[in-house]
């Protein structure tokens, strides 16, 4: 049987092994300027039935999978059996973690995503974990009793975007939200029982304005204390208009010295009691050893940024003599 559903183009790099739903389709907002993931697409609210049909859809697969295994003799290995088949989010004992797409499911009616994420609980009994995208402006907005109906529902951590704690450059990168807005919002889902993930963008500040870029990302992450902080340095992608300001001169690229001070200021300004996740995202290939639980790991982060600012420094002092 040929069976079709749609996935979100874009998953956090801790929802590799999800099963991925497609709730909306682009980005809401699609106006920040060192992004590319929704350019020239429109956004679409999905029918309630449509995603349901998909959550089945997926369902049915999991059952195929699950009678093919059983057939040839793996029944015990289930998970084993549905990545060779290209499923990489079925587990021995059934799915486990599912994340709601694309950039800001949290943004469709309360009830239509209650409705959504309590049908997919009820479908995948097995779920421990539901994650989605979320602009700060959407939780925000959010009553607080819709926001703890969507707890409530099953919905349990949210990825947002900070990118940045400093308002001049949140303004030139247009995200369309204040510091103080970032930390209302922050609080907010935090208050109504969500594990919270905030995304960092070292570099978003370029060469010269790296330093309020960390001291005001550093005060509003200290106001929040999400449970994790994620790092994903910026990379300036082509066809976007970041890249026309750089190409322009008006944007100066951060070097990796520079990044890598960034880095080490911000660990040393957080006042938080958070999961620091650097490893997980390709453009922070420059720091290696950066996870951590802080406080108690700051010591430790600290002297692996040193340990790679050096390197980095002495791999520059050679080529310059050459």
């Amino acid at each position: 049987m040929l069976i079709r559903y749609e996935v979100p183009p874009i998953r956090p790099p801790t929802e590799t092994y999800s099963m991925l739903i497609r709730a909306t389709r682009g980005c809401p907002w699609n106006r920040c300027v060192f992004c590319n993931a929704y350019k020239g697409r429109k956004f679409e609210l999905r029918p309630v039935e449509e995603i349901k049909e998909d959550i089945l859809s997926m369902k049915r697969i999991e059952d195929e999978i699950r009678e093919y295994a059983q057939k040839t003799g793996y029944g015990d290995m289930l998970r084993e059996v549905a990545m060779v088949n290209g499923i990489p989010w079925i587990e021995d004992d059934g799915v486990k973690t599912a994340f709601l797409g694309d950039s800001n499911s949290l943004i469709m009616r309360t009830p239509e995503l209650v409705e959504v994420v309590e049908f997919l609980r009820q479908t995948f009994p097995a779920l421990e974990r539901v994650t989605s995208y979320a602009r700060a402006k959407t939780v925000r907005h959010k009553k607080m009793e819709e926001l703890e109906e969507i707890r409530r529902a099953g919905l349990a951590r949210l990825h947002v975007g900070l990118e940045t704690g400093d308002d001049e450059i949140l303004k030139y990168m247009n995200k369309g939200a204040t510091a103080e807005e970032m930390i209302e919002a922050g609080r907010k889902a935090i208050e109504a029982g969500f594990e919270l993930s905030e995304y960092v963008m070292p570099g978003l500040g370029g060469a010269d304005r790296w330093e309020q870029h960390v001291e005001g990302t550093a005060r509003v992450l200290n106001a929040i204390n999400p449970h994790f902080i994620r790092l994903r340095s910026l990379w300036v992608i082509k066809g976007t208009p970041l890249y026309e300001k750089k190409e322009q001169g008006e944007f100066q690229v951060q070097s990796v010295e520079g990044l890598l001070m960034e880095t080490r200021r911000l660990v040393e300004e957080l006042d938080v009691a958070s999961q620091l996740v650097v490893d997980d995202f390709s453009t922070n290939y420059y720091i290696s050893g950066g996870d951590g639980k802080l406080p108690e790991d700051k010591g430790n982060i600290l002297d692996n940024i040193d340990a790679s600012l050096e390197y980095f420094r002495s791999r520059a002092e050679v080529e310059s003599q050459r």
